[in-house]
């Protein structure tokens, strides 16, 4: 695990287990701590994620990706797609 402290709030630490998490960036001040804001752009293996849909106008799936949580999953655990909240 690593205790990772959100930029400029000292008092606030995250208990995750990737060392490049990084909050959600939101439009909050610190971000949400659910979800990684390099969820886009780094795909880590092993890691427990959530996906997202992304719709055109006419309210089809044009895409689908995935959110870390910067949380790994452990081989006992069940696992099924679960979508981000």
């Amino acid at each position: 695990m690593v205790d990772i402290i959100i930029k400029d709030k000292k008092d606030d630490i995250l208990d995750k287990d990737c060392i490049d998490f990084v909050p959600w960036d939101d439009g909050t001040i610190i971000g949400d701590k659910k979800y990684c804001d390099l969820s886009f752009d780094c795909k880590q293996i092993g890691y427990y994620s959530e996906y997202c849909e992304f719709y055109n106008k006419d309210g089809e799936v044009v895409i689908r990706d995935y959110m870390c949580t910067g949380k790994k999953v452990h081989l006992k655990e069940t696992r099924k797609d679960e979508k981000a909240t």
